[in-house]
């Protein structure tokens, strides 16, 4: 027995489906629950595929952070392709890719969701070795 893994996280969106088609369509994450929840709610899931964690939608309001603190924070095989493919995509890139301060072996861009969160991703030479 003991602790296994994080269930979720949650993630403040103002418009569920526009989130819902930015991070299913444009970052490739999976739909585990889409449905009705209360008036005018939504109860939402997603997925990064292999991992188990999942990502849950929340109204804006209901979460904050500080200005310029990522909302999440997202492994990638290589942050320079991802920024390069986001961007082309149409993503705002808010900064980098560049070389991680706290770590050499770490490239890392952040970049503005659709619903104006700051998203770190981040890929490391070590990652999967």
């Amino acid at each position: 027995m003991g602790l296994k893994r994080i269930n979720f996280t949650d993630l403040p969106v103002a418009d569920y489906q526009r989130a819902l088609e930015f991070y299913r369509d444009t970052l490739g994450m999976g739909v585990q629950t889409d449905a009705d929840y209360g008036p005018g709610g939504r109860w939402i899931f997603l997925t990064v595929p292999g991992a188990e964690t999942m990502l849950h939608f929340v109204p804006s309001g209901q979460l904050t952070r500080p200005e310029g603190q990522p909302a999440l924070y997202l492994v990638c095989d290589d942050a320079d392709a991802e920024a390069a493919r986001l961007k082309a995509a149409g993503v705002a890139i808010h900064s980098g890719p560049d070389d991680a301060p706290w770590d050499p072996t770490v490239r890392w861009v952040m970049i503005h969701d659709s619903e104006g969160n700051l998203v770190l991703l981040q890929s490391s030479q070590s990652e999967g070795a």
